[in-house]
């Protein structure tokens, strides 16, 4: 039977920063759900036929279902605009991570690797008292 750990690449992971920041090739197909995508184009339109909506019908005392194309446009408006919103952020943090790595690169000498230590030689000596 298979183990469900594989200790030897569990144990052995480089913690350099350089490692921690380099994107790994499968990052996208274990690191994203179905959902990632349509999050933001959702609560963009969620939140611009909401607005509408209170703007439009509550403080004007209308009935909810006035100006059902006003809440239409500020639906697809506010997605349009969270999607730009989300791509805008992605590229912006790409450009960070990419600063980090180069930065890194040129300061070896900041980044040294941690010393690895056991669980054990953490912890200081515990005499119970009773």
């Amino acid at each position: 039977m298979k183990p469900l750990v594989e200790y030897e690449k569990a144990t052995t992971a480089d913690p350099t920063p350089i490692k921690l920041l380099t994107p790994n090739p499968d990052f996208q197909k274990y690191h994203t759900s179905w959902l990632e995508d349509k999050w933001f184009p959702f609560m963009g339109s969620f939140l611009g036929a909401g607005s509408s909506w209170y703007y439009y019908s509550v403080q004007n005392r209308r009935p909810y279902y006035a100006c059902l194309h006003m809440k239409l446009g500020a639906g697809i408006l506010g997605a349009v605009a969270f999607y730009y919103i989300k791509q805008h952020r992605n590229a912006y943090l790409a450009d960070k991570d990419a600063m980090y790595r180069h930065y890194i690169q040129l300061h070896p000498e900041y980044f040294e690797p941690p010393e690895r230590k056991k669980v054990g030689e953490l912890f200081k000596e515990w005499v119970p008292v009773r």
